[in-house]
Formats: structure tokens, C-alpha cells, sequence
């Protein structure tokens, strides 16, 4: 409805602000009723929730099946790979740092030397306090994890690249219940080697 044509205005097209009372009051008579009119429009949705703030509320939860695995050649790809592996967790069937050594093939040789001198969680992210209780219940912890377009500041060696790297983590039940931790950023640092990029260090 265009309510543009609904305003007062004058033979020389001006808006009537200084007619006298009675023209003041149509202004404000049919500016309450345009205003009525377009709330009127905006009402009914198709049902969708709307919040305070009058924005639609949607849900977008991520689907891990649907994300393409990502490329093992590029270091970007590697970093994502590998820090997709440390990140996923099985607490009924693994200690704490057991992920660390699941992703051994994509580590570069400073993680390999700290895998192999030390305890596997030397190296590998401190892991929940809920860890007991996610074993107890035979849950797991899937991992997505992605590549940020904000790039830290390239150095001098074209061998070394480092790269933002986020992580989301699911708790998910035997039942099929699913809880979301919450989500942790990275810089990740890749090493090119005989065997191609490698995960050497995050943080």
C-alpha cells in the first residue's frame, strides 16, 4: 500500500507543517493510521518466531555430515584436518591427549617430538572437566573445525604458513541428544616436509 499520496501537502507540493490546527491534526490523524497499516503488513510470517527486537529468530544448526572433508594438500587443509582429529574426542574409549596420537599423520616434527617424549596430553588440548561424566554416558565429541579468512601476518619462510583456525565441538549422546560446547579459535602453524604441509604447533 503506498501510503507516499496519504500525507497533507499543498498546491505547490510542500508538506502543510505550518496550515493551521485542523490541518496539523489530519497530519497526525493520517500518520497514525499509515503507521497502523504497515504494522498490519509486517504481522503474520508463516508462523516464524519473532523476538524482541522484531528480527526473525531462526535456528542454523550445523550439519558435520555436510561439510566436504578438507583438502590434505593445502596447508589450510592440513591445519583443519588435523586440528579437526585432535579436537574429536572419545571419552569412553580414550584418555584424555589419546587424539593427539590418532592425529600423528598430519604433525609436523616439533608435535611428533613432544608426542613422543611425553604423555600424549603434553601436546594435546586440556580437555573438559566433564570428561568422567561424557564417559559414564558413552557420548563422544564430534569437531568441526574451519579455516578463518583473517590470516595472521605471512613471515619470511615460504615453508612455514599460519592460519586462524576455528572449533566447534559437539557433545553427542547415545541417545541422538546433542550439546553444544563452546566455540575455540586457534592459530595454527604448518611446516612444509618431505611428506607435504604438516601440523607443527597451535595455540
Amino acid at each position: 500500500m503506498n501510503t507516499r499520496g496519504s500525507a497533507p501537502f499543498t498546491r505547490s507540493g510542500r508538506l502543510a507543517w505550518n496550515e493551521k490546527t485542523s490541518a496539523g491534526a489530519g497530519l497526525v490523524v493520517m500518520l497514525m493510521l499509515a503507521i497502523t497499516v504497515l504494522s498490519g503488513c509486517g504481522g503474520s510470517g508463516g508462523g516464524e518466531d519473532v523476538g524482541s527486537g522484531g528480527a526473525v529468530a531462526t535456528s542454523t544448526p550445523r550439519r558435520l555430515e555436510a561439510v566436504p572433508a578438507p583438502d590434505p594438500v593445502t596447508p589450510d587443509g592440513v591445519a583443519v584436518a588435523a586440528l579437526r582429529e585432535i579436537y574429536q574426542w572419545e571419552p569412553a574409549t580414550e584418555v584424555p591427549g589419546a587424539s593427539l596420537e590418532r592425529a600423528r599423520k598430519w604433525l609436523g616434527p616439533s608435535l611428533v617430538r613432544v608426542l613422543d617424549a611425553s604423555p600424549a596430553s603434553a601436546g594435546a588440548p586440556a580437555v573438559s572437566l566433564q570428561w568422567g561424566d561424557w564417559a559414564s554416558a558413552g557420548a563422544r565429541v564430534e569437531a568441526f573445525t574451519f579455516a578463518s579468512g583473517d590470516r595472521p601476518p605471512a613471515g619470511p619462510d615460504p615453508a612455514v604458513a599460519q592460519f586462524k583456525i576455528g572449533i566447534e565441538q559437539t557433545v553427542v549422546y547415545p541417545d541422538g541428544r546433542e550439546e553444544p560446547l563452546a566455540p575455540s579459535t586457534v592459530i595454527a602453524t604448518v611446516v612444509r616436509t618431505p611428506q607435504g604441509w604438516r601440523l607443527d604447533g597451535y595455540r
